[in-house]
């Protein structure tokens, strides 16, 4: 494929001062409230539950380490979980859920984590490592699934609902997202935020990267491609992460812009069937010129690990390390 280059004009445009094309929502008062709180091997696992946008309370998973303290502060992460076509479980996919979960919920995310991260949840980890970690609910996942007959083509729906009332569901992911950042970053034992995520968790990683100031670095594992290799007609499962204010006017790679200049790691299977090798290549080449014009080369890492769409143990070692050296160690 022809390497795709950025019209001269743009690229001065963009080199002038890009004016960001989405804009988060007024913040709100959290009112945290935790409902749940397990004891874990060097870390506590709790429930909580917060405002965000709306009236809906959300409920999230909060790791904290122990001995987290403002005399002793941990690197804070939000962790976003992925689409899957698997709506019952949301933030269990990536945390070991309370034992007074419901059983079909612990079975489904026991499942998930054998599948996809080779038996390992991906914020137990962190958290043991010493990272606090948030992982919460997207709309349509986890706590907030609403059982139906044709749960796939349900996606659809939602996003119609939401759009009578003009909002975006993708926008109001982010502004959640957005939410759950500010949360942590306020916490007296959390020093610097980051965020990570694999799938559609890592296309929520490089949104909220963008445009949330709380979040200093990142990480988005199996989400990049360039919009040629998009079909032309949706699928159920492209409205969750549909903005037309970005896509009728950039291309995937274009949201480095707004994320330079932060440390931000991206990466992709070689035999990813989801995000093919050639088109994301290209991809990443126009994310590493984006922050070398924009004069911060060397800090966008972009990088192919042998399989396919796929966060295994290998994958969950090249995030960790890097965001603990861009988040920085707890001491």
């Amino acid at each position: 494929m022809k390497r795709l280059l950025l019209p001269i004009a743009l690229l001065c445009l963009f080199s002038c001062g890009q004016k960001a094309p989405l804009k988060l929502w007024p913040e709100v008062d959290p009112c945290m409230a935790v409902t749940e709180v397990e004891q874990r091997d060097g870390y506590t696992c709790s429930l909580i539950e917060y405002n965000a946008v709306g009236e809906e309370r959300l409920q999230a998973y909060l790791l904290v380490p122990d001995g987290a303290s403002a005399q002793n502060p941990c690197p804070g992460l939000v962790l976003l979980h992925d689409h899957g076509a698997r709506f019952d479980i949301g933030k269990e996919k990536l945390v070991r859920p309370v034992d007074c979960a419901p059983e079909a919920v612990k079975a489904s995310a026991l499942q998930w984590v054998d599948k996809n991260m080779d038996g390992v949840f991906f914020a137990d980890r962190l958290a043991s490592e010493g990272f606090v970690v948030i992982i919460p609910d997207v709309l349509y996942w986890g706590a907030r699934n609403v059982p139906q007959k044709d749960v796939y083509e349900g996606q659809r729906a939602v996003y119609d609902s939401l759009l009578r009332r003009n909002v975006i569901w993708a926008e109001q992911t982010l502004n959640e997202d957005a939410a759950a950042a500010r949360l942590i970053s306020r916490m007296p034992y959390v020093a610097k935020v980051g965020c990570a995520g694999w799938s559609m968790g890592a296309h929520r990683a490089w949104l909220l990267a963008a445009f949330c100031k709380e979040i200093e670095s990142g990480a988005a594992i199996s989400w990049m491609t360039l919009k040629e290799t998009q079909p032309s007609e949706y699928k159920a499962s492209d409205y969750s992460m549909l903005i037309p204010a970005l896509r009728e006017k950039y291309d995937f790679p274009d949201i480095a812009w707004w994320i330079c200049p932060k440390p931000f790691l991206f990466l992709s299977g070689t035999t990813d069937r989801l995000f093919p090798y050639e088109s994301t290549s290209e991809a990443f080449q126009r994310m590493q010129d984006i922050y070398k014009e924009s004069g911060h080369e060397g800090k966008l890492r972009t990088e192919f690990f042998e399989g396919g769409h796929h966060l295994g143990i290998p994958v969950q070692d090249t995030v960790s390390s890097f965001l603990s050296g861009t988040l920085g160690r707890r001491p």
